[in-house]
């Protein structure tokens, strides 16, 4: 199976497991990334912003809830938006260093990762890159289970709890999973027929 079709087959994937994703826009956000590198993988010299319009031809931003993304951030990580996301690098830095990949995967995802870890204002709010950074690399780690092993054990290292996202600026120690998956969200099947209108475009 080609790497276009693994990425087609993980974008549905992620529509179908919509809510496992943190927040519609994490979800959007993830999936546009995959996208970005698909379109980079076709076409040399294919910018973000080139992304950003194919996503717009068909619609987007179709996450919506902007006051219930922003009750969500404001206590993950309140007036510390850098914090969070010079953490979310750390962590995602450290677990890239030490990841076993396949092969035919990194050769195309690597150097759009290693860009957002250089440049992580691309992918927008902290939450967002680290709901992109986990789905790049999830993809390429060669074992998903020695891969989400290495995140939690940042996670301890930096948030002093391997269930705490990374994003999230506070003592160390637990925090409530709720801070993210509690939100009244309304527009995950915006999001959802999003991608699923991306696949279509990519397949036609």
């Amino acid at each position: 199976m080609s790497i276009e079709n693994d990425v087609l087959d993980r974008l549905r994937g992620m529509a179908k497991t919509a809510r496992m994703w943190g927040s519609p826009e994490e979800l959007e956000c993830a999936a546009m990334h995959f996208t970005h590198v698909l379109f980079s993988s076709r076409e040399a010299g294919w910018r973000l912003e080139q992304t950003f319009e194919k996503w717009k031809s068909l619609g987007a931003p179709f996450a919506g809830d902007a006051d219930e993304h922003a009750v969500m951030r404001s206590k993950m990580w309140g007036a510390d938006e850098a914090k969070a996301r010079v953490q979310v690098v750390q962590g995602y830095v450290v677990v890239w260093a030490g990841l076993a990949r396949r092969a035919d995967r990194e050769a195309v995802f690597t150097p759009w990762i290693e860009a957002l870890i250089d440049g992580p204002q691309f992918a927008g709010t902290p939450d967002r890159l680290n709901m992109t950074l986990f789905a790049l690399m999830g993809f390429v780690a060669a074992d998903p289970q020695a891969y989400v092993h290495a995140l939690n054990l940042e996670r301890h290292r930096i948030g002093g709890h391997e269930l705490r996202p990374l994003p999230v600026v506070a003592p160390p120690g637990p925090t409530d999973a709720g801070v993210t998956y509690t939100r009244n969200f309304t527009t995950w099947q915006a999001v959802i027929d999003g991608i699923s209108k991306l696949i279509a475009s990519l397949t036609a």
